[in-house]
């Protein structure tokens, strides 16, 4: 069965009322529909390819056995994201050396979802933005990661990391203003 390309809350519920039926197919399609989000996000913030993979798989099996868990009044990809960011923060918390300056070949290319974030950093090369990232303090990442790196909207990016809206929106233009001046430094050799 070939999924729409786009997605929405009320599909979501639906498959959520499936899995929770018993349907466990219903589950693959949620983690086709949301992994590369996750991967994106999860990467952000760990900045490991490995250590993203780790914790999206976990994240999706903490999800499915919270899933009962899930209001279904609310958007399941910000009570997704919310699960990745948290197993991300935790791995690289329980992570004894941070592998951000070996690891440069990151297989997820992030996109950016405004036209204002893209020609920031359409200058700088994977290796560049993964360098700058990883200079960044976690805040400054997991914001970035939710709202330009997965693609949440400001309100799930506020969903998924508790925080409210103002909140998100002063945290990205703090984030993008260091992250400029991380990929300026990058750019200068430094």
């Amino acid at each position: 069965m070939r999924e729409p390309a786009t997605t929405s809350a009320a599909d979501d519920e639906v498959l959520v009322a499936r899995v929770l039926a018993g349907d466990h197919d219903a589950f693959a399609v949620i983690v086709r529909r949301h992994q590369p989000a996750a991967l994106r996000l999860a990467w952000s913030i760990c900045q490991s390819t490995e250590e993203a993979q780790d914790a999206v798989q976990e994240a999706f099996v903490k999800a499915f056995g919270g899933l009962a868990g899930f209001r279904s009044d609310g958007r399941l990809a910000p009570w997704l994201m919310r699960i990745v960011a948290n197993e991300a923060r935790n791995r690289r918390r329980s992570t004894f050396r941070w592998r951000r300056r070996n690891e440069r070949d990151v297989a997820t290319t992030p996109t950016f979802s405004s036209e204002v974030e893209h020609t920031a950093l359409v200058a700088v090369d994977r290796a560049g933005l993964a360098e700058a990232l990883g200079r960044l303090g976690a805040r400054d990442r997991e914001v970035l990661g939710c709202r330009f790196i997965a693609g949440l909207s400001e309100a799930e990016t506020a969903e998924a990391l508790a925080c409210p809206v103002g909140t998100v929106k002063s945290r990205s233009a703090r984030a993008l203003t260091r992250l400029r001046a991380e990929m300026g430094d990058v750019r200068d050799g430094h």
